[in-house]
């Protein structure tokens, strides 16, 4: 067999050889926006997003036809940030019913309500260590302004240099 195909180990007794997986990669992390990132010969596949491991269905499926209520759903963090970058942080607060009540330096303070009935606070912010990438996250309920949404995250009044 060519050596290169297969992944082998030699033990005193035998040798074992199993078939190489075909991988695609984006900036060393397993990546591929159309299909399985990983997959064997035999059929056996995996999708990921930016090295997050991800369900069959978002991979697959046009960002313009996946439903962005479906964050509300999905427990994983991770999961949730590849959804959101796949998707677009634009459409996701379109079609959660975002209202913006205060913006300042590039932060967003966001009402939104996430399918409970309760409209809360959200802080949208882009992350600065990876291009491209956007949070929106939780703060206190009676928050209304994004400086005190960043106090209150950050737990303390001053503002860093850098916020993440």
């Amino acid at each position: 067999f060519e050596a290169g195909l297969f992944l082998y180990w030699i033990t005193h007794k035998e040798v074992i050889a199993v078939p190489r997986p075909v991988m695609s990669l984006k900036a060393n992390r397993l990546h591929n926006e159309t299909g399985p990132a990983v997959h064997w010969p035999s059929g056996e596949a995996y999708w990921f997003l930016n090295g997050v491991r991800m369900p069959k269905e978002i991979v697959e499926t046009q960002a313009e036809k996946i439903d962005p209520k479906i964050l509300l759903k999905e427990r994983n963090a991770e999961i949730r940030r590849e959804i959101v970058r796949k998707v677009g942080i634009e459409r996701v607060c379109h079609k959660l019913g975002a209202k913006s009540i205060d913006k300042w330096n590039g932060y967003d303070l966001l009402m939104l309500d996430l399918g409970d009935g309760r409209s809360r606070p959200y802080l949208k912010m882009q992350n600065p260590s990876l291009p491209g990438v956007w949070h929106v996250e939780g703060v206190e309920p009676k928050i209304t302004t994004v400086r005190a949404a960043l106090a209150w995250r950050n737990g303390r009044e001053d503002l860093p240099a850098v916020l993440t």
